[in-house]
């Protein structure tokens, strides 16, 4: 199949998936938590600590159906070495995790400011309507991201890291990295542009579009970790301890989410010299993965 015919069906997967999914988690719901179909409408559009357990059950549902299944299916339709298409088998460096983590700690105070310039997009007033609808989606997000992690016990932390870090890694590294920049590399013979376009897909699929950039900016590096390493597992590894830190560190936060010490690293006037810090320590940390990885080719014969 050529590229552009891989890309609609992969569409029209996750779009079927994404239905039987919904489905799905309606027929486990309904008789599990004993309501009805209005109650659960009721339950969705209105999130809080007492309904949260069935928002919850939609979400793994969703990760499973919208994200897992697809590229598995894909993987098989477009490839008779699933496993080689998605590589899964290529084998990971303790060193690039390591380096991969160190990473992601220390990009934390530039990904702060770049939130914080994102936040005060604001757009011509003749798209008015354009950016309310941005703003409702942004605070319906935050409120539903809230409501997850507002839990405090350890069934809270185990079902939050298993739901927003576990999941999403493999579910949404799977597809995006393993299928989607697979499609565009093979479409534009580029891995660059393959890359980027991958990042954008990614970034703009969750509708968060008041945090778009530093989201756009995690594909870009999701995205190079699975060039520079030839396996699907080191963005997965990158993509659970993004989400994995922050579901633990908010765990254990005694302010809410989104108002936390960490969240204005970088961000505050007598705190620029974080920002330079980690803009440096970034590259370093960045380029230092890029020359390991170079080796490991080398030492590899490839």
């Amino acid at each position: 199949m050529r590229p552009p015919v891989k890309l609609i069906l992969l569409v029209l997967l996750v779009l079927v998936m994404a239905l039987f999914g919904t489905l799905a988690a309606y027929l486990v719901s309904v008789p599990l938590y004993h309501i009805d179909i209005k109650t659960l409408e009721d339950f969705l559009n209105n999130p809080n600590q007492e309904n949260i357990g069935v928002i919850k059950l939609f979400q793994i549902f969703q990760s499973v159906f919208l994200f897992v299944i697809p590229a598995l299916i894909a993987a098989w339709l477009f490839s008779t070495d699933m496993g080689g298409y998605l590589k899964t088998g290529g084998k990971t460096s303790g060193i690039t995790l390591i380096l991969v983590i160190l990473v992601l700690f220390a990009a934390i105070p530039a990904m702060n400011m770049i939130t914080w310039i994102n936040s005060r997009l604001d757009l011509p007033a003749w798209l008015d309507g354009v950016e309310q609808m941005m703003i409702t989606s942004e605070e319906n997000a935050a409120r539903l991201t809230k409501a997850f992690l507002d839990g405090r016990s350890n069934a809270d932390l185990a079902i939050n890291i298993f739901m927003i870090a576990i999941l999403p890694a493999i579910g949404e590294e799977f597809l995006f990295r393993g299928v989607v920049q697979r499609i565009f590399t093979d479409w534009t013979k580029n891995n660059h542009w393959a890359i980027a376009i991958t990042a954008f897909i990614f970034s703009f699929i969750h509708f968060q579009f008041f945090g778009f950039l530093p989201r756009f900016l995690l594909g870009l590096l999701f995205g190079y970790l699975m060039l520079w390493s030839a396996s699907i597992w080191v963005p997965v590894a990158a993509h659970f301890v993004n989400n994995g830190m922050a579901v633990v560190y908010y765990h254990f936060a005694n302010e809410p989410y989104g108002e936390t010490a960490m969240d204005s690293w970088g961000t505050s006037g007598q705190q620029h010299y974080y920002l330079y810090i980690s803009v440096f320590l970034t590259c370093l940390l960045l380029g230092m993965i890029f020359l390991h990885e170079k080796e490991r080719v080398r030492l590899r014969g490839e």
